[in-house]
């Protein structure tokens, strides 16, 4: 029977010759190469309506693929697969960069990894798995692939013909264009009439091969298929369609009989005609056997070694979209993280009102707005928002504190600013506190700040959310390390003793900036505690601090006993002794201090993992000792150190828990603490330690107060300076005791003096 072919109008105005009738295959049987192509080819709208075509000799017909470059099985040297990328990403041979006009014109599913140096694209049908939400493949059908097959196509053919050239690179072009082959779904090619015409409609949506899953039992259908003009690529080893059979998604050919097994089969595919095999999840053994034993054919693996002709990968898994690959795959990137970061952002931004902003808005020009107020009715109106107008520049003030402290980073670097624009802003390099220049400002951490306030308002400049959620409390070790396992974020840990107030806060907003979630931790640490120290009376406020800190935005708080955090008991028989601080001012009077400082601290960073830790430039020893057992301890190269600013109220006072200790008349007293130290320290130029000491002490004991030290130490070793040697490059700090009758309360407080 003749066989007759029709010139058929397909989706998109174009028009293919196809059979005249569906009782006829694909393609002829037995034809010439030449007319072959016209099946492939698009037609013009006034072609003949339809021809006729009787037997004719048999010929080659797999060889319609051009071959990219020749394939060598004894130097493997192959340019034909060197990377395969499944599942709607067509990528092309030579590097190159797409112009940012022809990127806009590519579909969603092409327009990332244009120019990526890969020959063919295989539309897999992971598609099912990885876009449609299907538990596997089985479910993908012929509608399915057709769709994305036509999406890639389009995306291969963007960009136009001449962009293309022979693959020598000499002329900027893009190299061949790639090729792309349709992964034939289950259930598409049960018997050889069902391959045909499914085949035949892949290759008319754009594929350029076909890919059958299956070893001997389908070699009749690849010679039915390469005899009816339709290139195919096998695929043995791991077959998804048919995994179950397999005993489920594991590795094929792991005995030496399978192994045979699969060797048998990719002979038979490749007699039977397939111009490329894939062989999935095998020993990278059985891999090169593969390939050695059809040396004619690329062989291109996924998870069989790197003794084959290329390498396919599905793209979700290389790209890290769906959580843990296959072992065999290799993460280029995470995906997943980044978009849900990227949601979790604008969430954030639009519920606290950063988002949109000026930036991301157009306004009416002023007179077409006043023209379209009074158009409105007046009840809206008046809901317009008014003209956005320039923001005066306010003048710093004079008075304002020449302060700062260290801040410190895992590389020993620390950058630290102060407020008020007359005042330098300095970082700590190599010991010494040195002026920024002024364009590094806004990158530098501010360490000292005179705080009027301490609510965030929403859309203010310091960029911190306030959106309330619930916040989760974690009792145990295994509560908090188990809430740290289900995070695949950065997390920033907030240590505090509880009763908490605006510095604390504050911490919790710059741990906001340096982090994706925020950890505080309340635990009123026993080990700090000596034996005539307020351990029992301590204010342990664990519900309003709870509300506060729901109120700031944070979702977690490790809140443990004392038997969860030492279960042997207090202080337990390891502990973390600073020895380079020992009997220098704050720890003379605390000698148990910086122990139970630096054993908690350790206990914390192990349970919460944190990737950076917040703490206050208030207690300025305790910083110096954290950030030394960091170093110490190598854990300096997974958890970086921010110390924020001392918070302080509008009179300079240091922001503490103990402070509500303090009865109105200490209250009163309490800010010339910052006033003698601010004053003493002014001239950094001239000023002497010994001087400071005196003049310090003197004007504290002037108002009454007891005090213990006066220290004027370098920032690295807190080591004392000498009486003559200049202030310049120091940490002052105090510690004094108020009193009022039977009522005391101990103070501490310290500023920053820059080199010069």
């Amino acid at each position: 029977m003749a066989f007759i072919a029709a010139i058929r109008r397909v989706p998109g105005g174009s028009f293919v010759k196809a059979p005249k009738s569906q009782n006829f295959t694909a393609v002829p049987v037995q034809t010439t190469l030449s007319n072959l192509y016209t099946y492939f080819d698009a037609w013009p709208k006034r072609a003949p309506s339809s021809s006729s075509m009787g037997p004719v000799a048999p010929t080659a017909l797999h060889r319609v693929i051009r071959p990219r470059a020749t394939y060598t099985s004894r130097s493997r040297q192959v340019h034909l697969g060197q990377g395969l990328a499944e599942v709607m990403e067509p990528m092309v041979q030579s590097t190159f960069t797409v112009p940012t006009s022809a990127r806009r014109n590519l579909p969603p599913a092409t327009a990332s990894l244009p120019g990526a140096s890969v020959d063919l694209v295989l539309v897999g049908d992971s598609l099912g798995n990885c876009r449609l939400g299907l538990p596997d493949t089985v479910g993908v059908t012929m509608d399915d692939m057709l769709r994305a097959l036509h999406a890639v196509r389009r995306g291969v053919d963007a960009l136009a013909p001449a962009a293309y050239n022979g693959g020598g690179g000499d002329g900027g072009g893009l190299g061949p264009k790639p090729a792309v082959v349709g992964d034939m779904p289950f259930g598409s090619y049960l018997v050889e009439a069902d391959a045909l015409k499914n085949a035949a409609a892949f290759r008319m949506a754009g594929a350029e091969l076909v890919k059958l899953e299956g070893g001997r039992g389908v070699a009749p259908l690849v010679r039915a298929l390469t005899n009816a003009g339709i290139p195919v690529m096998g695929h043995i080893g791991l077959l998804p369609q048919s995994a179950e059979l397999q005993g489920g998604l594991r590795m094929q050919g792991t005995t030496a009989r399978s192994a045979m097994e699969l060797i048998t089969d990719a002979k038979a595919l490749a007699d039977a005609g397939a111009v490329l095999l894939v062989v999935e999840c095998v020993p990278s053994e059985v891999g090169a056997a593969v390939q050695a034993a059809v040396p004619d054919v690329p062989v291109i693996g996924i998870g069989a070694g790197g003794d084959v002709a290329g390498q396919v990968l599905v793209c979700d898994d290389f790209l890290g979209l769906h959580g843990k690959p296959p072992s065999f795959v290799k993460m280029y990137a995470n995906l997943a993280k980044t978009s849900a970061n990227a949601y979790e952002a604008y969430v954030e931004d639009v519920r606290s009102g950063a988002f949109p902003g000026d930036t991301h808005m157009r306004r009416m020009k002023a007179a077409e707005l006043d023209l379209f107020r009074e158009m409105l009715p007046p009840n809206v109106a008046q809901t317009l928002p008014s003209p956005v107008l320039p923001v005066p520049t306010t003048p710093a003030s004079p008075t304002a504190p020449k302060m700062a402290a260290p801040s410190t980073a895992p590389t020993g670097g620390c950058r630290n600013g102060l407020p008020n624009a007359k005042v330098p802003f300095i970082e700590f390099v190599a010991g010494r506190f040195m002026p920024l220049p002024k364009s590094s400002v806004t990158q530098a951490r501010a360490i000292s700040r005179l705080s009027s306030g301490g609510r965030v308002e929403k859309g203010s400049s310091r960029g911190v959310s306030t959106e309330a959620s619930e916040v989760l409390v974690l009792r145990s070790r295994s509560d908090v390390l188990a809430w740290r396992r289900s995070l695949a974020k950065s997390v920033a840990l907030v240590p505090t003793m509880g009763n908490l107030h605006e510095g604390h806060l504050e911490l919790v907003d710059e741990a906001k900036r340096h982090a994706e979630e925020v950890i505080v931790s309340i635990f009123v640490n026993p080990a700090q505690f000596a034996a005539h120290e307020d351990l029992d009376v301590y204010p342990r406020t664990l519900e309003r601090d709870l509300q506060l800190l729901q109120g700031r935005g944070v979702r977690a708080v490790f809140a443990p006993g004392p038997d969860e955090m030492y279960p042997t008991g207090s202080p337990g028989g390891t502990v973390v002794v600073p020895t380079f601080v020992r009997g220098k001012s704050e720890d003379a009077c605390r000698p148990h201090f910086f122990t139970g400082v630096a054993t908690v601290c350790l206990k914390l960073f192990n349970l919460c993992q944190p990737d950076v830790v917040i703490f206050g430039q208030k207690d300025a020893m305790q910083c110096a000792v954290i950030a030394r057992m960091l170093q110490d301890l190598l854990l300096d190269s997974r958890i970086s150190m921010v110390i924020a600013p001392t918070s302080r109220e509008s009179d300079g006072l240091a922001r503490s828990s103990r402070n509500s200790y303090l009865t109105p008349a200490m209250r009163r007293r309490a800010p010339a603490i910052y006033k003698a130290l601010s004053t003493a320290t002014a001239d950094a130029s001239t000023g002497t330690a010994g001087c400071v000491r005196k003049e310090v002490t003197a004007k504290l004991e002037a108002e009454g107060m007891e005090v213990s030290y006066v220290s004027v130490a370098d920032p690295c070793e807190m080591e004392e300076k000498e009486d003559d040697a200049a202030i310049a490059n120091s940490v002052v700090s105090i510690a004094c005791l108020l009193s009022e009758g039977d009522q005391q309360c101990r103070l501490i407080d310290n500023v920053v003096v820059p080199a010069v």
